[in-house]
């Protein structure tokens, strides 16, 4: 069955809002991104490590998930290598996100912790899967072959790897965890708290990789008049509104093969204008 007009409309104004903005408001003043040398690579040891800390039988509370996702982290980050470019803007993430849950910040707090845990394996899923020659899915896929193309920056990296979870993997743990309409409240604090987080990604992959990830965040103009934190938090709020959107359509049977099929057309439509972005100067 054909998806309601406005929820298509929606969710592909604001994913445009959130991407092609950043776009149209740096080409300005970004210069040409030079080319890039090839990073180091982790050896196998190391890789092995990295399956085991991600294997599902290892994360199935969110400290655990917390602890290996920072551990992944810190064992690509260490060695300037260019696939744990997400882990590290997840690390931060999580550092922000699991007191507010541990403070009881949510009116929900079973469900807080619930899609967060369910959300993260996702991103853990697909690392596993990449660490031990397993098939990856799609978009994590996409994800490894862009952080092992020796053209592309840490920044393009580590935004392949929010499109992929914040547009597919998040309505997809919305929808598991069975989020009822009234948790909208709950899934925008959530989406405030992520702001907070935005200037330690930015210099934690300013330190590991090099890339500056400033204007993603503060969306260029508009950042320089609302202020860099408010920008980041709009830029992670539009994002995360058509992934709640997603979710709405994914948990009815009328719109579920649209939703999902809206799902992959906003991911596809991002990674375009990431690599307009990327290819512009902006990271």
């Amino acid at each position: 069955m054909k998806k309601p007009a406005g929820f298509m409309v929606s969710a592909f104004t604001a994913v445009t809002m959130a991407v092609g903005l950043l776009v149209g408001t740096a080409t300005s003043t970004a210069q040409a991104r030079p080319a890039s040398a090839c990073a180091p690579r982790v050896d196998a040891g190391v890789m092995a490590e990295i399956a085991d800390i991600s294997a599902p039988e290892n994360n199935r509370t969110l400290q655990d998930a917390r602890d290996n996702v920072t551990e992944i982290a810190e064992l690509w980050g260490d060695a300037g290598d260019p696939r744990g470019g997400f882990a590290v803007v997840y690390k931060e993430i999580l550092d922000t996100t699991v007191p507010s849950i541990e403070r009881g910040d949510y009116d929900d707090s079973q469900w807080a912790e619930d899609l967060a845990v369910d959300f993260v394996q996702r991103y853990l899923a697909g690392v596993h899967a990449h660490a031990t020659g397993e098939p990856v899915p799609a978009p994590w896929e996409l994800y490894y072959r862009t952080a092992t193309d020796c053209e592309h920056s840490g920044g393009r990296v580590a935004t392949s790897g929010m499109s992929a979870h914040l547009l597919l993997d998040l309505p997809a743990a919305l929808a598991a965890v069975e989020t009822p309409a009234e948790r909208w409240d709950d899934f925008n604090r959530y989406g405030e708290v992520l702001g907070t987080a935005t200037p330690n990604i930015i210099r934690e992959i300013e330190a590991d990789y090099g890339t500056d990830l400033t204007e993603l965040f503060s969306v260029s103009i508009v950042g320089d008049v609302i202020g860099s934190e408010r920008a980041s938090g709009i830029f992670f709020q539009t994002v995360r509104a058509v992934a709640w959107a997603s979710s709405r359509a994914l948990m009815s049977p009328a719109t579920e093969g649209a939703g999902e099929a809206a799902m992959w057309a906003e991911w596809h439509a991002s990674e375009v204008v990431l690599d307009t972005a990327e290819a512009i100067g902006i990271f």
